[in-house]
């Protein structure tokens, strides 16, 4: 049972936050080496801006919505009651970026509540297509403005298949969900796919309760919009903003697994793709290196301030719950 937690030692956190940072920092010296040295160095300037303030409140907008969203998802079908504070304190330890295995691997524990380990999974993966509800309509409304603009930034290798596949899957799972039941209780990948449509199907279930419900899809899209604005007044200050099509198409394809889902919190990925993704959106290169710089500071690291605050109140969480269902484990 010990080891179940043993990712939440001291011990555990530092060596991994020393990993996020070495892999957020090489990946950040091989982008700036790729635009030029020179040019990134010539637009860095000391000062502080206005832009940084709004990056900041906007994420911290995000964050509150995830709150919202996480209780909704925690609640749905006699789910485990989790109050305000305890879901900030999760959601907080979620975002960090010492947790080897995303934030998915704690939420599991969290959200299964006296439930079985099957149903903390299931939960997991409802709160992932929750996380992707609002941004996935916004990317594909975002595709089909450019195409009907005639934009070609970004290119049509990003905008077609949003403006296509977004529809096409909403579909496929509709129809999954309704045959779900044939994927049930099997083993292999037909159990990671029944378990996929299951989480869908509370999403659906979420949707059919909206009057009750809302705070879900209310929550998600501020948590969304509150990343997307991040990373809009990050750019700011180095002149590197697309249009706003484009920049959600950019996060969108930037980020399509979500930094809870991502281990490390997404550290020398994130740094990777989203440099490129704002580059094909016609960002100059060198403005979009230092936007994401600046832009994860906002959305990685100082998030580890709350979530090393509220450390000690989740492994205490975790042990006791650990205790409780020890049988079903």
């Amino acid at each position: 049972m010990g080891g179940a937690w043993r990712w939440l030692t001291t011990r555990s956190v530092s060596t991994n936050v020393v990993l996020a940072a070495f892999l957020f920092l090489t990946a950040l010296a091989v982008m700036a080496a790729l635009a030029g040295w020179g040019k990134v160095t010539g637009q860095l300037h000391p000062r502080l801006s206005f832009w940084f303030a709004v990056a900041f409140a906007a994420e911290l907008a995000a964050f509150v919505g995830y709150v919202f969203a996480y209780r909704s998802i925690a609640h749905i079908e006699d789910g485990p009651k989790i109050g305000w504070k305890k879901a900030a304190t999760v959601v907080a330890v979620g975002f960090g970026a010492f947790l080897a295995k995303g934030g998915g691997a704690l939420d599991s524990k969290v959200l299964r509540g006296r439930g079985t380990r099957r149903e903390g999974e299931v939960r997991v993966l409802a709160l992932d297509a929750l996380e992707h509800a609002p941004l996935a309509p916004a990317a594909c409304a975002a595709a089909i403005d450019l195409l009907a603009e005639g934009q070609r930034k970004p290119g049509l290798d990003f905008s077609i298949p949003w403006a296509t596949l977004v529809p096409i899957g909403a579909v496929a799972a509709a129809i999954g969900v309704r045959y779900r039941s044939r994927f049930l209780g099997e083993s292999g990948w037909r159990r990671h796919l029944g378990q996929a449509l299951e989480g869908i199907r509370l999403l659906f279930r979420l949707a059919a309760q909206l009057g009750t419900h809302w705070p879900a899809f209310a929550g998600a899209s501020l948590y969304w919009a509150g990343d997307v604005a991040c990373l809009w007044a990050s750019l700011k200050p180095f002149g590197a903003t697309p249009t706003l099509p484009a920049i959600v198409l950019a996060h969108a394809v930037g980020y399509v697994l979500t930094r809870r889902t991502l281990p490390f919190a997404g550290a020398g990925i994130v740094e990777v793709l989203m440099p490129l993704t704002l580059l094909a959106a016609g960002a100059p290169f060198a403005g979009a290196v230092l936007g994401v710089i600046a832009y994860r500071i906002f959305n990685l690291w100082l998030p580890l301030l709350p979530a090393f605050a509220a450390l000690p109140s989740v492994r205490r969480s975790v042990r006791l719950k650990l205790r409780i269902t020890s049988p079903q484990c």
